[in-house]
């Protein structure tokens, strides 16, 4: 007897098994493969995860910042409405006193004051204006504005105006300066007395 005549009479003896180790092989190569490729799907999604991880705890952290921040600006805010934006009775004339004192001592000296005030429906404060005409050199304008800006008191330059000539020759020079400063509420019976009328805000001259 031969050794292929042998095989071939009994071919499903090793056909059969043979079949069944190359269907294994198959399976466990591809369950390897696909073992590999969820794997890598995995390690993917844990580096993505990490990535949004990362990004939220940067988003926390300047959320808690800001929040210190908001804390802090409401703060501020308190005092401000506290000491410098308080009632129209309590800072008005020092107010006025200020203006036309700085001017004074920038040797300027004050002709009529103009007064003003609008309503803010937004924020709930009062803008008062004060606007009066000065005449002097170049220097005493310049010093009084400096004056004016460092000064403790709530003010606010609105406008600094030139009057009369510009191509004159003379070294004095006329402006009109008008000032604004907020209070926390309007005082009716102070600004009938001083006969200080409402405009539109906005519109101040």
């Amino acid at each position: 007897m031969t050794w292929p005549s042998a095989w071939g009479r009994h071919w499903w003896a090793w056909a059969v098994p043979s079949l069944v180790l190359a269907a294994n092989l198959a399976w466990i190569v591809g369950f390897r493969t696909a073992v590999l490729q969820r794997g890598t799907a995995l390690g993917s999604q844990v580096e993505q995860l990490q990535s949004d991880v990362s990004r939220l705890e940067a988003s926390s952290r300047k959320l808690a910042e800001m929040q210190v921040r908001l804390d802090g600006l409401r703060t501020d805010l308190d005092v401000l409405r506290r000491d410098q934006l308080s009632g129209m009775r309590s800072r008005l004339v020092p107010f006025l006193q200020e203006v036309v004192r700085l001017g004074n001592e920038a040797g300027l000296k004050a002709e009529r004051i103009a007064y003003s005030y609008s309503l803010d429906s937004k924020s709930g404060l009062v803008y008062f204006t004060a606007s009066y005409g000065v005449e002097g050199t170049y220097e005493q304008i310049r010093r009084c504005v400096f004056l004016l800006e460092t000064s403790p008191q709530f003010i606010v330059l609105e406008g600094l105006g030139l009057r009369g000539d510009p191509s004159s020759t003379s070294l004095a020079i006329s402006v009109q300066l008008t000032m604004g400063t907020y209070f926390s509420e309007v005082d009716e019976a102070l600004i009938q007395e001083l006969g200080v009328k409402e405009v539109p805000l906005g519109s101040q001259d």
